[in-house]
């Protein structure tokens, strides 16, 4: 029987605090996959969020996924970010396979069988990971294609992956194709995974596509639809769960600061806690500012994001922008308050310190995206 949202969301709540939490410091510790998590939240249903219920899923919205992300990147950030790039995989499958495609995979999806990526990023085009400089080599059955992916989420740990390619022939650097490659596939390799400052478990590496088959079943969309399919399925998606996790970690910063001067007593001070001390009230306000504005703003996005407005891209354009400099600023002034204790490795907060930073320099960066921004404001072609 499929679950319905509300039941999703309370079993979210459930293992973000009793599986995520605890093992969070470990995980990224070791940089380990955070696999036992990922089963854990697929025998619940949680990795069929955005699978239609006609296939077994909760038929979630991008709303519900926001709320979610934001859960999960509270507790662990690392699987948050892996559960975000799967999502979005989902949701391409969803909107662009083929009927037979679907079929066969959205139902495993559903029940947290089968997990599924994005491979964008190129070693040729950087940050710009809507501009690959791969090119399809059209061979009558389908096609073939030689690669070089990079930054890859869940790298050889997914089962699928949504990969991006010009198709062949291109007369637009626009003129994109999307197809779902196996892991496993002949002349699929994954390179020495990266060793990031934070998200240190998302299995994060290069991926080599030595003259791949892609399969004419496997392609998502009609083919050139790529770069649309990312603008009006990826795109909202994933910048909008980036900017759910980027809150989730400021939250966990916020709640894990004021905890400590709260708790922190002064022996020499007659026993008082930080807490009375002027300036860290200062701190913790504009903590609050930060987070409760730009949660504001990620809530707007989403109800004009679901309400196909007009205005929406705007939103979706610098929500991340605006989450990632939020989860910074919390997170810096969060280290302050927390001191040497925050400082060492116990009680989480150098690690959260750590994940904030990531999302200004994922692709879209902060600085690309607030390009993009100011020239749909000033009616400029954003390509």
């Amino acid at each position: 029987m499929t679950k319905s949202i509300a039941d999703l969301v309370s079993e979210n709540e459930k293992l973000a605090k009793d599986v995520l939490a605890p093992a969070a410091d470990e995980v990224d510790r070791t940089r380990r996959f955070p696999r036992q998590n990922l089963l854990e939240f697929g025998r619940r249903g949680l990795l069929g969020l955005l699978v239609p219920v006609e296939f077994g899923g909760a038929g979630g919205t991008i709303a519900d996924m926001a709320h979610v992300l934001q859960t999960m990147g509270s507790a662990c950030a690392s699987t948050a970010m892996v559960t975000l790039m799967h999502y979005c995989g989902t949701a391409v499958i969803a909107a662009k396979a083929s009927a037979v495609l679907r079929q066969d995979l959205l139902p495993a999806i559903a029940r947290g069988e089968h997990l599924t990526t994005l491979a964008f990023s190129e070693a040729g085009s950087g940050g710009h990971f809507y501009m690959p400089v791969s090119e399809v080599k059209r061979n009558g059955q389908g096609g073939r294609l030689t690669a070089r992916k990079t930054f890859v989420t869940s790298a050889g740990e997914a089962d699928s992956y949504v990969v991006s390619t010009r198709k062949a022939g291109p007369t637009a650097p626009t003129e994109l194709d999307l197809y779902l490659v196996a892991k496993g596939s002949k002349g699929f390799e994954v390179g020495k995974p990266f060793e990031g400052l934070g998200l240190a478990a998302n299995a994060s590496a290069p991926m080599t596509l030595d003259d791949v088959e892609l399969e004419e079943q496997k392609q998502l969309g009609v083919e050139g639809s790529g770069f649309q399919t990312m603008m009006e399925v990826v795109l909202p998606h994933f910048q909008v769960g980036v900017a759910a996790v980027s809150l989730g970690i400021a939250a966990a910063a916020f709640q894990a600061a004021t905890s400590h001067v709260t708790a922190r007593k002064y022996e020499h001070a007659g026993g008082a806690s930080l807490s009375t001390i002027p300036r860290v009230q200062f701190l913790a306000a504009e903590m609050a500012l930060e987070l409760r504005s730009a949660r504001a703003y990620l809530a707007e996005t989403v109800r004009r994001a679901v309400a196909a407005d007009p205005e929406a891209m705007l939103d979706i354009l610098g929500v991340k922008a605006k989450a990632a400099e939020a989860a910074l600023a919390i997170t810096s002034r969060a280290m302050t308050l927390g001191g040497g204790a925050a400082y060492g490795r116990r009680g989480g907060l150098e690690r959260i310190f750590r994940d904030a930073q990531a999302a200004s320099v994922m692709a879209p960066s902060t600085d690309v995206l607030k390009e993009f921004l100011g020239k749909a404001c000033l009616g400029v072609p954003l390509f």
